[in-house]
């Protein structure tokens, strides 16, 4: 008899496993971008959007924020090792307008080992951008 009582005081104790997550705000963009492109930076965009309680999804009619999107291939210096010299490094580049067409940013990140590290330090800056964007329109 202690034991099932015991084993019952103990769920009344956990709580509510099957409560609600926290609400996420949907934020709707179109991507221009090659496919493989558009499909890292949505993966980018949501890992850290989470942080913010932001989640991006694909719409090309509906959207509130249209970004040109693409990656490529940059130069490094290597002034470490040796006599220097330089080799690729990968870059991405993202120019973000509203759903009227204005331009409300464009910016480069290089360097990168990856294109993966490249779109990764994209999506971040886009997030912090679009949070100062809406904190100054309060």
């Amino acid at each position: 008899m202690l034991i099932p009582c015991f084993g019952l005081f103990m769920l009344t104790l956990t709580g509510n496993p099957a409560q609600n997550p926290p609400s996420m705000e949907i934020i709707k963009v179109k991507i221009e971008a090659a496919d493989l492109d558009r499909k890292l930076l949505l993966q980018k965009l949501n890992q850290h959007g989470i942080d913010h309680k932001m989640r991006f999804q694909l719409d090309d009619q509906d959207f509130a924020y249209r970004i040109v999107f693409e990656t490529g291939q940059g130069k490094s210096q290597n002034l470490v090792f040796g006599s220097g010299g330089s080799f690729n490094s990968s870059e991405a580049n993202a120019s973000v307008y509203d759903a009227k067409g204005v331009e409300l940013f464009a910016f480069k990140r290089g360097q990168r080992a990856t294109d993966s590290g490249a779109t990764n330090a994209v999506a971040k800056e886009i997030i912090k951008r679009i949070l100062k964007l809406r904190a100054l329109s309060k």
